[in-house]
């Protein structure tokens, strides 16, 4: 991924202090918008499932890097070897 160049302060500065001296409405700059309401709802329903997948894989990020998954399932398997021989205690207590 290239890394992008901040323009510099002091020129932005300038430019932003140009724009308020005209007396420009930025508003009029922008192009109206042709979409109709219903592309709109549709463009809104898509960011917001876009924001929730980035929530959910920086969530599954997060517990990877943090060594939870590996934890916990190092936790589960002492648990079912713990449970498998108390089955195996309970099957030979049922033979004899």
């Amino acid at each position: 991924m290239s890394k992008s160049k901040a323009f510099p302060l002091p020129d932005v500065l300038r430019d932003l202090a140009l724009l308020r001296a005209s007396d420009v409405q930025l508003a009029s700059l922008v192009p109206e918008s042709s979409q109709s309401s219903s592309s709109n709802k549709e463009l809104d329903s898509d960011l917001e499932r876009s924001y929730q997948f980035t929530k959910e894989a920086r969530a599954a990020i997060r517990l990877r890097d943090g060594g939870k998954v590996e934890d916990e399932a190092s936790r589960l398997d002492t648990v079912r070897s713990g449970l498998e021989e108390f089955v195996k205690g309970l099957e030979g207590k049922t033979d004899s």
